[in-house]
């Protein structure tokens, strides 16, 4: 099976079995009958899935695109502190063409859907 994260590239989403979030894929891969799976996301989720999966193989998705799903440096960059302060004083402020703003939304309502019809 091959699953994938909603904010990969789109020409990934269109081959994946499963997409959903990073809690969804888990869950996915606990519940389903399959044995193997080749995961399109951030490669730390892979140590989570084999513990609640010890006889389930994952593979991470070989990075051939831009986006590099299984290895974001973008989301390494994120920390709790930088959260926590962007949040209390709402800086920095981040402006966007809307065309970029509308394009980055979509994998954020994508998710958001995903869960929705998950009831999640």
């Amino acid at each position: 099976m091959f699953i994938a994260h909603p904010e990969c590239e789109e020409a990934v989403l269109r081959v994946a079995d499963f997409i959903g979030s990073t809690t969804q894929l888990l869950n996915y891969t606990k519940k389903s009958k399959a044995n193997t799976f080749i995961v399109a996301t951030e490669t730390g989720i892979l140590h989570q899935m084999q513990q609640l999966s010890p006889s389930k193989t994952f593979i991470p998705a070989p990075p051939d695109n831009a986006c590099a799903c299984n290895d974001c440096p973008h989301m390494k960059l994120n920390t709790l502190e930088k959260l926590y302060l962007c949040m209390k004083y709402e800086i920095p402020e981040i402006t966007m063409e809307e065309h970029l703003r509308i394009a980055a939304k979509k994998p954020i309502d994508r998710m958001l859907e995903l869960s929705r019809q998950l009831g999640l």
